[in-house]
C-alpha cells in the first residue's frame, strides 16, 4: 500500500503552482482603472507543463468578491474556446455559482466572445462592482457580460474557499502560509 506522503509527493510533482511572470492589467483596463493594486500572481503547472501565468488586480486590498478586480491569464498551452467553456461549466456546477438558467445563458454569451488561444495569448476579465464583466484578449476589447452575479461567480473559479487550486487561491489573494 503506497503511504500517503508518497501519495502527497507524487501530487506535489504532478501539480505544482509557483510565482508566476509577470502578468499586466491590459492598457484600456490600466487607462480607465490606473488605481488597481496587484494581489496576487502565480504559475498553474499541469502534470509538470506549464498551463498559465495568473494575476489578481483589485480597486482595494484585501481582494472582495463584491469589489472591482481584474483577473489576467496568459496561457502557455493552446487551448479551443470550446474546452474553456466545458472547464467553466464544471466548475461553476462543482462550486454551485449560479442557477441552471444562468450558467447557459453566461456560456451562450461567453460562446460569443472567447477565442481559441495559443501559448502567448492574454485573456482578462475586468469586473466592474454590481456591474458588468468585460473581457480582454491581449489588449482588444472582446465584449462584456451585463448580468452583475456573473463576475463574482466567473471569478470564484480562482478565488472561491472550495475552488480546484486552493494554492493558486492564496498566492492570488496574497494568502501565504496557509
Amino acid at each position: 500500500m503506497i503511504s500517503i506522503c508518497k501519495v502527497c509527493v507524487l501530487w506535489g510533482a504532478l501539480l505544482s503552482v509557483c510565482l508566476g511572470q509577470e502578468v499586466s492589467v491590459p492598457a484600456p483596463v490600466r487607462d480607465v482603472q490606473p488605481d488597481l493594486l496587484r494581489s496576487g500572481a502565480t504559475t498553474l503547472r499541469w502534470f509538470g507543463i506549464k498551463v498559465y501565468d495568473i494575476a489578481l488586480f483589485a480597486k482595494g486590498l484585501p481582494y472582495a468578491s463584491n469589489s472591482t478586480a481584474v483577473l489576467s491569464i496568459r496561457y502557455d498551452i493552446s487551448i479551443k474556446h470550446h474546452r474553456l467553456l466545458e472547464t467553466t461549466l464544471q466548475e461553476w456546477q462543482r462550486l454551485g455559482q449560479g442557477t441552471e438558467a444562468q450558467r447557459n445563458q453566461w456560456i451562450t454569451q461567453l460562446d460569443k466572445l472567447w477565442p481559441d488561444l495559443k501559448p502567448g495569448d492574454r485573456l482578462t476579465a475586468s469586473k466592474h462592482r454590481d456591474g458588468p464583466t468585460q473581457f480582454y484578449f491581449d489588449d482588444r476589447l472582446l465584449g462584456a457580460i451585463p448580468d452583475p452575479a456573473f463576475g463574482p461567480a466567473f471569478f470564484a473559479i480562482w478565488l472561491d474557499a472550495n475552488c480546484r487550486y486552493p494554492a493558486v487561491r492564496n498566492l492570488l489573494l496574497g494568502v501565504k502560509g496557509r
